[in-house]
């Protein structure tokens, strides 16, 4: 087709249609992948506790009211489908009271290490502790004062850190901040450092920004940060080269006040 005023090929919008096409199912993509992953941990994890929790609970529940047995299809609803599901609850929340009563004893300490120690076993249980541990890391967000960059693992290169405490130099009398360095994408490793106040940057993120853009190695990172400081800005400023002002430019020679003849 050409245009009738030009005599120009028209510009064809089948190329615009189906990038728009393709952008709408990449959209989509992300909103009903999460929804369908979401739908298939819970459904296994229902299942597998109605397979291993629920209807054992259940036959146990019909032995016991109904001695000389009683067909499970005949049973009364609320025995399946309530008082199981309930004593079910019930003894997962215990379980779980009875582990935090050994959180971060002597007995946690080695069952960890024996894990740890098992060939195979330690990889998964590792992940998952790790996870977890990670997962558990926005409980302890309030331990942190505050954000700042670092010159971390050599100048030139700057990280995110946490401010945890602050103590005196008793030479110099300067604040030295005590800060925690977390590493990617597991935040609850990392390094604590002694860093001068003066040398560290105040950034502009707060404690979940930080902690997401950590995880997802910097993905998520927020569009804007405060990298250096004033000071550095005008270091920075004094190393550039100036330009001659145009009055410079248009000035001859020096001449002397007097002339010979």
């Amino acid at each position: 087709m050409t245009d009738s005023s030009t005599g120009k090929p028209a510009a064809s919008s089948g190329p615009g249609i189906v990038k728009i096409l393709r952008n709408r199912i990449l959209q989509g993509l992300f909103v009903v992948l999460p929804l369908y992953i979401t739908w298939i941990v819970i459904k296994w994890l229902y299942d597998t506790v109605s397979g291993a929790l629920i209807s054992p609970i259940a036959q146990f529940l019909l032995d016991t009211w109904y001695p000389d047995g009683a067909d499970p299809e005949q049973a009364p609803v609320w025995i399946i489908n309530v008082a199981a599901t309930l004593a079910a609850i019930g003894l997962v929340l215990g379980v779980v009271f009875l582990g935090g009563m050994f959180f971060r004893s002597r007995t946690h300490r080695l069952v960890d290490w024996i894990l740890r120690s098992v060939p195979g076993v330690s990889t998964i249980y590792s992940a998952v502790s790790n996870v977890i541990s990670a997962i558990s890391t926005s409980q302890d967000a309030q331990k942190f004062q505050r954000v700042v960059l670092v010159q971390f693992p050599h100048p030139g290169m700057k990280v995110p850190a946490f401010v945890t405490s602050e103590c005196q130099d008793l030479n110099t009398d300067r604040t030295i901040l005590c800060v925690y360095v977390p590493t990617t994408p597991i935040p609850t490793s990392g390094y604590m450092l002694l860093v001068p106040e003066e040398e560290v940057v105040a950034v502009n993120w707060d404690l979940e920004e930080t902690l997401q853009a950590i995880v997802s190695g910097g993905i998520t990172v927020p569009p804007k940060v405060i990298y250096d400081q004033p000071v550095e800005i005008e270091r920075l400023k004094e190393s550039e080269p100036r330009l001659p002002e145009s009055g410079d430019a248009n000035e001859g020679p020096a001449t002397g006040e007097g002339s010979s003849s």
